[in-house]
C-alpha cells in the first residue's frame, strides 16, 4: 500500500467514527463561550474519546500530529486547535499520591488528611453539578495545628495532579461583613470567589458575619447556588445594581460553579448550628477535625523550623548557623498545646531577627553557634552573646505593677485588676497543661465623676490584658458619641464597625457612654448599640469594651438596655479624690514636669483641696483640678523668677498657688 493510500484508509477510519477531530475542535471552539466549568467538562469528553481513538488505532501523539499537518498540507486547510487544559484522571491511585503528599506537609495530621483527602474526592465518586458547589467541608481543629495549611497545600495538589487549572484558594474572611450596610461589598468578593479560577473557596470568621450573609453561604451549601435580593450587572468588573431590569447580562443570582467550601473554625461542627442552622451541618458530609500534636510530630516540627532557620540564614544572611540540640529542647519547652506550633515559631523568629542584626552590625561574621543555657546564647568571632528572645510580657507587667502603685487612691479599683491579672495567670497555666479555662467577663464600666483616673486605668488594663497575652495589641481606643453614631440613615452601623475594627485587638474606650441612649425615639443610638452589642459577642476573645460615664446617668443607662446591662459583668465605681490624695497627686505632676512643691505649701494645699471636695460638687475637676492649679504655680513662679533670678528654679513656692481669694 502506497502512502496516499495509506493516508485515505487512515483518514476514513477516523472519521468514520462517532465524532470525527473536527466536530470535536467545533465543539471545544463553540463551549468557550459557555461557562469555563461547561468547557472543562466538555474538554474531559472530548480528550476521553481522543484517549480512545489514539487506543483503537495503536497511533502514537507524534503520528497524529503528523496526520494533522498531512491533511492541512493535502486539503490546503487548517484545522484551528483552541489551547485547553486537559484534566487528570481523578483515580484512587492519584489521590492516594494526594494524601501522601499532603502528610508530608502536614505533620502529625494523618487522619485530618485521609478524611481531608476523601472529601475532595467524593464528588468524583458520587457525581456533581458543574454549576453548583461541588462540596462543602467543615475543617475544625484548634489553633496552630494546620488547618490553613491544609487547605493551601490541598489547592498545589489539585493543580500538580492535574486536578485543577490552578492552585489558589481564595480566603473569603467574613468578620469583613458584620453590618448588613456591607451588602455589596460581601456580594462583590462573594461573586470573584466563585467565578475565578481557585478550585477551592476557604470560609473563616463566619462567627462574627451579618447572618445575612452566613444564610448566604448557607443557601449555597444546601442548593449549590444562592438567589440575590437585587439584581445586578458587572461594571469594570465590579457588580452594581441594575437600572435595567431587561438588560440581558442581569446578575440576580451566584451559582457554585463547581467550587469547594472549606469552612474552617475552631468549633465543634454541632456549635455551628447556632449560626447556620442544622439542615447546614447535616448537609455536610466531610467534617474534617485536626488534632493537637504527640510528641512525635512535635519533634519533627521543631526539627523542620531549625532547619529552615539554618536554610534561610544560610541564603538571606550568608551565615552558616550551627544549632545545639539544647534549642530543640527549649522550642519543645515553650510548647503550648492549646496554641499549637503558633507557641513556638515567634521565638524563631526572633532568633533569626537576633541573626540578621549579627550580621548587619558585625563585619566578616561566616559562622555563628546558639545554645540554650538559661537563655539562648550565641558564639561568633570569638564574642559570646545572649540573643533577646524572651518573652517580653513579664517586664511589661512589672513596669505596669509599678506604674499601678504609683496611682494615688483607688485601691478598690486596683485591687479589682490585681485579681483579675491573677485569674488570668492561672488560666495561663492551665491552658499550658492542657485543662479547660474559667471564661469570664471582661467588659467593664467605670463609673464616677471626670477627673477620677478612668482614662487612666483604661490604659492600664489594655497594657495588661497585651501583657497577659488576652490581647493581641494592647491599643486604647477612646471614642464618644459623635465617634459612633451617623448622620443620616445607613451611617451608623458603618461608621460604628470602623471604630470597632480600629479597637481590636485592644480595648475600646466609650467616654459618656449615657450619651448613646436619648430615648427610645433615638433610633441612631440603638443602631449603634445594637452594632457594639454583636461585636462585643463576635470579638469576645479579641475585644474588650469599657463604658464610662457620671454614676447616676449611667445606671439609668443600664437599666434602659438590659441586653447591655448582662454583658458587662465588672461595675467598677471611682470615687472622687481626698484632700489629701489629690495633694499626692499634685506632688506627681510636678514631679513628672521636674519640679517640687515646697513643704510649707503642702498643708494649705491639702486643706484648699479638702474644702473643694467637701462641696460634692461633680464639676469640682478631681484629679484635673491638681493638674491645672499646678499649670498655673508653674506660670506664676515664671513671672517671680524673673524679678527674683537667684530664686530655685525647680521649687514651687506657697506664693506660687493661688489658693481661694489669694
Amino acid at each position: 500500500m502506497n502512502t496516499h493510500d495509506e493516508k485515505e484508509k487512515m483518514m476514513n477510519e477516523l472519521f468514520s467514527k462517532r465524532r470525527s477531530f473536527s466536530n470535536i475542535y467545533n465543539d471545544s471552539v463553540d463551549i468557550l463561550k459557555d461557562t469555563e466549568s461547561e468547557l472543562n467538562r466538555i474538554l474531559i469528553e472530548n480528550q476521553k474519546e481522543l484517549d480512545k481513538m489514539t487506543k483503537d488505532f495503536n497511533y502514537s501523539d507524534e503520528d497524529l500530529k503528523r496526520l494533522k499537518a498531512d491533511i492541512e498540507k493535502d486539503f490546503n486547510i487548517s484545522i484551528e486547535t483552541p489551547e485547553t487544559v486537559v484534566l487528570g484522571k481523578a483515580s484512587k491511585e492519584i489521590f492516594d499520591n494526594i494524601y501522601n503528599d499532603l502528610i508530608l506537609t502536614i505533620i502529625g495530621q494523618n487522619e485530618a488528611c485521609k478524611a481531608f483527602t476523601t472529601a475532595f474526592r467524593r464528588p468524583y465518586v458520587v457525581g456533581s453539578d458543574p454549576q453548583k458547589i461541588r462540596n462543602s467541608i467543615i475543617l475544625y481543629g484548634s489553633n496552630g495545628t494546620g488547618r490553613h495549611q491544609m487547605v493551601d497545600t490541598m489547592g498545589n495538589l489539585l493543580k500538580k495532579y492535574g486536578l485543577s487549572v490552578s492552585n489558589e484558594v481564595y480566603y473569603l474572611d467574613m468578620s469583613r461583613y458584620q453590618s448588613s450596610s456591607q451588602e455589596i461589598l460581601f456580594l462583590q468578593d462573594l461573586y470573584v470567589a466563585l467565578t475565578g479560577k481557585n478550585p477551592i473557596v476557604l470560609i473563616e470568621n463566619f462567627e462574627e458575619a451579618s447572618p445575612i450573609f452566613n444564610r448566604m453561604l448557607t443557601e449555597l451549601v444546601l442548593e449549590g447556588t444562592c438567589v440575590l435580593s437585587k439584581r445586578y450587572t458587572l461594571k469594570n468588573n465590579q457588580l452594581v445594581e441594575a437600572t435595567n431590569t431587561l438588560s440581558g447580562d442581569v446578575i440576580d443570582h451566584l451559582n457554585g460553579n463547581d467550587k469547594v467550601l472549606v469552612f474552617v473554625s475552631e468549633k465543634n461542627p454541632t456549635k455551628l448550628m447556632d449560626i447556620f442552622g442544622k439542615s447546614f451541618v447535616d448537609k455536610i458530609v466531610d467534617k474534617v477535625k485536626t488534632d493537637k500534636l504527640n510528641e512525635e510530630a512535635l519533634v519533627i516540627i521543631i526539627e523542620q523550623l531549625v532547619d529552615s532557620l539554618i536554610l534561610r540564614c544560610l541564603n538571606q544572611l550568608e551565615i552558616k548557623l550551627i544549632v545545639d540540640p539544647s534549642i530543640n529542647e527549649y522550642l519543645r519547652s515553650i510548647y503550648e498545646p492549646n496554641d499549637g506550633i503558633d507557641s513556638i515559631s515567634p521565638c524563631v523568629k526572633k532568633i533569626y531577627n537576633e541573626m540578621v542584626d549579627i550580621a548587619l552590625k558585625n563585619d566578616n561574621v561566616d559562622t555563628v553557634k546558639i545554645w540554650h543555657d538559661e537563655t539562648i546564647k550565641a558564639s561568633f568571632n570569638d564574642t559570646i552573646i545572649d540573643l533577646n528572645v524572651v518573652d517580653d510580657s513579664r517586664a511589661e507587667r512589672e513596669e505596669i505593677q509599678k506604674e499601678l502603685d504609683e496611682v494615688v487612691g483607688l485601691e478598690d479599683v486596683k485591687n479589682y485588676l490585681l485579681s483579675l491579672e491573677n485569674l488570668l495567670k492561672i488560666n495561663q497555666i492551665r491552658k499550658q497543661k492542657g485543662l479547660k479555662t474559667n471564661e469570664i467577663s471582661k467588659h467593664m464600666i467605670f463609673t464616677g465623676n471626670p477627673g477620677t483616673g478612668k482614662t487612666t486605668i483604661a490604659r492600664l488594663v489594655s497594657r495588661m490584658m497585651k501583657a497577659c497575652g488576652i490581647l493581641q495589641q494592647g491599643q486604647l481606643v477612646e471614642v464618644t458619641r459623635a465617634d459612633l453614631v451617623g448622620k443620616y440613615v445607613g451611617h451608623t452601623a458603618p461608621l460604628t464597625m470602623s471604630v470597632i475594627q480600629s479597637a481590636l485587638g485592644g480595648v475600646l474606650f466609650i467616654d459618656e457612654a449615657y450619651s448613646l441612649y436619648r430615648g427610645k425615639d433615638d433610633s441612631f443610638g440603638l443602631e449603634a448599640i445594637d452594632t457594639l452589642v454583636k461585636a462585643m459577642e463576635d470579638h469576645r476573645d479579641d475585644l474588650i469594651v469599657i463604658l464610662a460615664g457620671y454614676t447616676k446617668e449611667m445606671k439609668e443607662f443600664l437599666e434602659a438596655n438590659s441586653g447591655l446591662r448582662s454583658r458587662f459583668a465588672n461595675i467598677i465605681e471611682f470615687n472622687d479624690y481626698t484632700g489629701e490624695e489629690l495633694m499626692l497627686i499634685a506632688k506627681s505632676i510636678a514631679k513628672s514636669k521636674d519640679y517640687v512643691i515646697a513643704e510649707d505649701a503642702l498643708k494649705p494645699l491639702q486643706d484648699y483641696f479638702t474644702i473643694i471636695q467637701n462641696q460634692n460638687d461633680p464639676n469640682s475637676g478631681n484629679g484635673r483640678l491638681a493638674r491645672n492649679l499646678v499649670e498655673d504655680a508653674i506660670l506664676n513662679q515664671s513671672k517671680r523668677l524673673l524679678e527674683n533670678p537667684d530664686a530655685q528654679m525647680n521649687v514651687l513656692e506657697r506664693q506660687d498657688f493661688r489658693l481661694g481669694n489669694e
